[in-house]
């Protein structure tokens, strides 16, 4: 038994019993559809999430038709006349995978309206919203007429009345993030001066029209969810008071009310996806809120990794459900997890943004990269990996190097039966990832770590800490395979007087010796996250980089999140080389050659890491099955140590 009551209490809607109070939420997974039918790959992906717990599963967002709403073709078609037999089969066969595992079978459905482009509406039409504009990227959006509204909503009904007939439990209608439900009732994008724009009554027209026609096609007793923004957290936008008194209007016509916040344009910085910067359960407090004034209930989504903050805040009745979205990628047993009294074992959600971006560069190829996940290697691979071939015997297996990618290749090879050695030469687990105990952004982190130290020793791995090993060391183990993950040291730059300078991470473990005023060498990922924990403490922070701007291997999200607080604490300069480090500052020259001097009572380099090659190296040919991983081989993101760790347990067999 464990002692998360409130999580785990069922709960009904109408005729839907909910087994838990965790959803998953609806976001994407690699090759969902092709042709609007879903893939193998993405079957399997969404069947994982109901084998592990969750008391709902909802499909990413699919559209209601080809002509305007379709942004990209990751969704599920439920709305062409012409389905053909196998389509349809394949929609039944992913809502059955789901329920076969107790889970509610749910489908979030949606028209992106004014922020579609031509070249995704058909015939490259302008896209449609509430009002006529011009965009600033100079497209122009077209005003719908009330021909245009009904024809959208008998869209909606067709596509939720699909979706019944082919095994959904219930539907979710997408009316936050800024698409077109929500541009209907934002002031920010309804200008409309007649029956269907100015009051809030009118701006909510449009809305409730879907819902009568959806709840005319589906029937009184098929769950209707409606996902709202609580509050888009811009200027001009839809805030908590007109939500709540929109949320009293469309009560009666819903069964559930999810509540998100934001718009997906500026997913960051409205908290539409949070980042690690923001609290757990970010928009809990719109959920509360909105729960007070209605009579239906109410789900918050927004950043929750942990069952403690689940329990408590349905416990304290601040919502009914809570909804998950990246946590699903991170860990899909999540929920079992939680049940078996293993929270300790899950994979916490970074909030490091999965989805890989296309390049910004206009000189790039324009190229999709698959989504995955830093925290579990198998996420969006699970089919692939499910298939992979099982070993043909137990093997002595030893693993050098304890950071994340030997320990997940540790836990990996364990648990896939082989006799496991991981040999550590600190006095701690964890590699790099030690600095995570002090730095308060990076509890998740932290947590990870511990996770994969704790599954580490309940399956079974053999851990020696304080073992330096060499090839006698080795010798005496006489591993089948040796998996070396020996990491790497700090890239000292060639800078004269670098000797008055230490690596930047010496911040966490020797913080007595830092001084007031602080200049970093090198402004990529980790010299500007120190730089910010320092100036959050207080410290007079400077940056000098030699490119043309900082944190650029970061991804998108998290540097939307990351440079707006840095820019508000601390400063840099960029395309500047230092020329001498002293023992009260640092010397440095622009572009032009031209040099300078900045004050510092403590100078800290980050320069790059360099990998443990001569280790590697020598350890190479002392075991015939042998597998470089992490650092060692490459600076390595925890993401790619992650997947090399697994990937040279499972070449075990």
């Amino acid at each position: 038994m464990t002692n998360y009551d409130n999580m785990l209490s069922t709960y009904r809607i109408k005729n839907t019993l909910f087994k838990n109070r965790v959803l998953a939420a609806p976001i994407t997974t690699n090759r969902i559809a092709i042709d609007g039918a879903p893939t193998p790959e993405a079957i399997d992906a969404y069947e994982t999430k109901a084998r592990g717990g969750f008391a709902q599963v909802t499909i990413t967002e699919s559209f209601v038709d080809y002509e305007f709403s379709a942004r990209h073709e990751h969704g599920l078609d439920l709305f062409s006349p012409n389905m053909t037999t196998h389509h349809m089969e394949s929609i039944a066969i992913l809502t059955e995978a789901i329920k076969a595992h107790g889970a509610i079978a749910s489908i979030q459905l949606n028209h992106v309206g004014n922020v579609n482009h031509p070249n995704t509406c058909i015939d490259n039409r302008n896209p449609i919203g509430p009002s006529a504009f011009m965009r600033p990227d100079g497209v122009q959006v077209d005003e719908m007429d009330e021909e245009m509204m009904n024809r959208v909503a008998d869209n909606f009904a067709n596509a939720c009345g699909n979706a019944k007939a082919l095994g959904f439990d219930m539907i979710m209608l997408h009316g936050g993030h800024g698409w077109l439900l929500s541009q209907f009732i934002s002031p920010l994008s309804n200008k409309r001066k007649d029956k269907w724009g100015g009051s809030l009554e009118n701006r909510a027209r449009f809305p409730m029209l879907v819902l009568d026609k959806v709840r005319a096609e589906v029937g009184n007793n098929f769950p209707i969810e409606f996902r709202i923004s609580g509050d888009e957290r811009v200027e001009g936008g839809m805030h908590l008071d007109e939500t709540i008194e929109y949320c009293k209007m469309i009560e009666d016509k819903v069964d559930l009310i999810h509540v998100t916040a934001g718009i997906y344009h500026s997913h960051v910085e409205t908290k539409a996806f949070s980042s690690m910067f923001d609290k757990h359960g970010c928009n809990v407090d719109l959920a509360a809120a909105i729960k007070k004034n209605v009579k239906v209930p109410v789900a918050a989504v927004g950043g929750f990794n942990d069952p403690e903050l689940i329990d408590r805040v349905i416990g304290e009745g601040m919502c009914d459900f809570v909804a998950m979205g990246r946590q699903q990628f991170a860990d899909p047993d999540f929920v079992k997890k939680t049940i078996l009294n293993k929270a300790d074992e899950i994979a916490p959600c970074l909030r490091c943004s999965c989805f890989n971006p296309l390049p910004s560069d206009p000189d790039a190829r324009n190229v999709a990269l698959p989504w995955h996940c830093a925290v579990n290697p198998l996420s969006q691979r699970e089919l692939r990996w499910r298939q992979a071939p099982k070993p043909q015997a137990s093997r002595d297996v030893l693993v050098i190097g304890g950071g994340v990618g030997g320990l997940y290749a540790a836990i990996t090879a364990a648990e896939r039966g082989h006799k496991v050695t991981l040999a550590e030469k600190k006095d701690r687990l964890g590699g790099h990832l030690w600095f995570t105990d002090t730095d308060t952004h990076k509890g998740d982190l932290r947590r990870y770590r511990e996770s994969l130290i704790t599954r580490a020793k309940r399956a079974g791995v053999k851990i020696e800490l304080e073992t330096e090993a060499d090839e006698d060391y080795i010798k005496s183990k006489s591993p089948y395979a040796l998996i070396c993950a020996v990491g790497s040291t700090p890239a000292v730059p060639p800078i004269p007087g670098v000797e008055n300078a230490d690596f930047a991470l010496k911040v966490y473990s020797e913080p007595e010796k830092i001084g007031k005023k602080i200049a970093i060498v090198g402004g990529g990922l980790i010299g500007c996250e120190t730089a910010f924990y320092l100036a959050e403490k207080g410290h007079d922070v400077m940056i000098l980089e030699m490119l043309d701007d900082i944190a650029k291997e970061a991804n998108d999200s998290h540097r939307r999140a990351l440079i707006p607080r840095m820019k508000k604490l601390l400063n840099w300069k960029c395309n500047v080389r230092v020329t001498e480090i002293k023992a009260d500052g640092v010397e440095y020259a622009d572009s032009k050659g031209e040099k300078s001097f900045i004050d510092a009572d403590t100078v800290l380099y980050s320069t790059g890491m360099r990998a443990n090659t001569d280790a590697v190296e020598r350890f190479r040919k002392t075991v015939p099955l042998f597998f470089p991983i992490g650092d060692c081989v490459s600076a390595r993101l925890v993401k790619q140590a992650t997947y090399e760790g697994f990937c040279a347990a499972m070449d075990i067999l």
